[in-house]
């Protein structure tokens, strides 16, 4: 990572149970069905291997562009968390804890400092994570 990051934070209450949830960030079937930045524009899922070591590989077209990532988990910990690396420099950590008859579920996306990412970040997680309260 760069010495020097930011880090966005995102919190979503889900009506389905943690297990559920995990399963939609775990299974390749529930996860192309929500995974991206819009509807219209879902992560093409390469390899998604769910376990400690595990590689990430996915593409999507991005104004035009292809645009790849690849990465790798580094803690897997079902129902209730899940820790990433999402390309060389940026880190996913995910947890998911019961909350009322649901779920809440807290995204920590850290990144490079002062990239010019974060708002396309921000408005892509917040698509991908209201997109997953239909599974």
């Amino acid at each position: 990572m760069p010495a020097t990051t930011e880090t966005l934070l995102m919190e979503h209450d889900y009506a389905a149970s943690p297990q559920r949830v995990f399963d939609a960030w775990t299974r390749v079937d529930l996860l192309g069905r929500w995974f991206g930045c819009a509807p219209e524009m879902l992560w093409n899922v390469h390899v998604w291997d769910a376990r400690v070591g595990g590689q990430i590989h996915v593409s999507l077209d991005f104004d035009g562009r292809p645009f790849e990532v690849r990465g790798e988990f580094l803690v897997v910990d079902a129902p209730h968390r899940l820790k990433y690396r999402w390309s060389d420099d940026e880190i996913v950590e995910v947890t998911i804890d019961p909350h009322g008859s649901g779920s809440r579920l807290l995204l920590a996306h850290t990144f490079p400092a002062g990239d010019a990412a974060r708002a396309i970040l921000k408005t892509g997680w917040s698509h991908g994570l209201d997109q997953l309260a239909y599974l």
